[in-house]
C-alpha cells in the first residue's frame, strides 16, 4: 500500500502524482481518501484579486452547463490558501496517466483506420452538438484537446473553458462553423496521417480504396468556399449515416412487411 501521509492534499483529495500539463493548467492525479476513487485535478495560475476569482467562477459555471458523455465533466472546484483555482474531474486514464488523442495517434503510427476515425469524429461532433445547444462553444478543437478513457471513448478536455475565462462569450455562427471544421480536420488527419493544410491533397489520393462517402465528406467539410454550416449538417452527412439513407429497398413490398407485425397487448 502506498503511504499517503506526507503527500500534499486539497480537501479530501490526496495528490499522488504530477502529470503532463495541458495548455490551461497543471494536471495532477489524486485519490479521494474517503471514497478511494481516482480523480484528475487541474491547478490554474493564482487569481490575485476578487475580480479574477469571480471571472474564474463564472467561467466554470458557464462550461458546467455542458453535460455530455464525450465532454470531461467538472465535479468540483475550489481555491486553495494561495488563491489558486482548482478543478476536479473523474480520472479518465489508466495506469496512472492520461492519454490524449494526439499521443494515441502517434502510438498507432500516425493514422487510424476509417472505421476508428469515424467513431472518433462522431463522438466529437456529438459533444459539439450538445455544447452548442446550451450556448457554449470551445472554438477549434485539436488532437491535444481530447482525452481517451480506459474504454476507448473520447472526452473533450475543459470544453469551452479558455474562451469563458477570457470573457469571450458563446461566439457566433462563424465560430461554430470553425469548430465543426476543426473536427473535420481531425478526421482528415486521422485517416491520412497528414494535417489538413494547403495545398490540400484529396484523401482518396492518399488512402487506397477509401470509401467514396468519406472522400466526399472530407472534401466538403474542408472546402474553403463551403464546408458544413452546422454541426447537425456535419453529423447527418457522415459516411455511415449516408450509407443507411442510400440503402435501396428490397423487392418485398411495404404491405407484406407490415403484415408480419402483430400488436403487443
Amino acid at each position: 500500500m502506498v503511504d499517503l501521509t506526507d503527500l500534499p492534499r486539497l480537501g479530501p483529495y490526496v495528490l499522488t502524482r504530477d502529470l503532463e500539463r495541458c495548455d490551461l493548467a497543471e494536471r495532477c492525479l489524486a485519490l479521494h481518501d474517503v471514497e478511494q476513487t481516482s480523480h484528475l485535478l487541474y491547478r490554474f495560475p493564482t487569481c490575485r484579486d476578487k475580480a479574477s476569482q469571480r471571472r474564474f467562477l463564472d467561467a466554470v459555471e458557464q462550461i458546467a452547463r455542458v453535460d455530455h458523455a464525450h465532454v470531461l465533466p467538472i465535479e468540483q472546484f475550489a481555491f486553495d490558501i494561495a488563491y489558486r483555482p482548482w478543478l476536479v474531474t473523474p480520472f479518465p486514464g489508466a495506469a496512472g496517466d492520461v492519454l490524449t488523442l494526439a499521443r494515441h495517434v502517434r502510438e498507432k503510427g500516425g493514422q487510424l483506420s476509417p472505421d476508428e476515425a469515424e467513431r472518433a469524429v462522431t463522438q466529437l461532433l456529438e459533444a459539439v452538438e450538445s455544447a452548442h445547444a446550451v450556448g457554449v462553444r470551445h472554438g477549434p478543437i485539436g488532437l491535444g484537446d481530447v482525452l481517451i478513457d480506459r474504454r476507448g471513448s473520447l472526452l473533450v478536455e475543459l470544453y469551452g473553458l479558455d474562451r469563458a475565462m477570457r470573457g469571450m462569450g458563446p461566439g457566433d455562427a462563424e465560430l461554430a462553423r470553425d469548430e465543426v471544421r476543426s473536427v473535420v480536420e481531425i478526421g482528415y488527419q486521422l485517416i491520412t496521417g497528414l494535417r489538413a493544410e494547403a495545398p490540400l491533397i484529396p484523401a482518396d489520393r492518399l488512402v487506397k480504396k477509401l470509401d467514396a462517402h468519406w472522400a466526399r465528406w472530407l472534401a466538403h467539410g474542408l472546402d474553403p468556399a463551403g464546408g458544413f454550416e452546422t454541426v447537425v449538417e456535419a453529423i447527418a452527412a457522415l459516411p455511415s449515416r449516408r450509407r443507411v439513407v442510400e440503402v435501396k429497398p428490397s423487392g418485398v413490398g411495404m404491405r407484406a412487411v407490415l403484415g408480419r407485425f402483430r400488436t403487443v397487448r
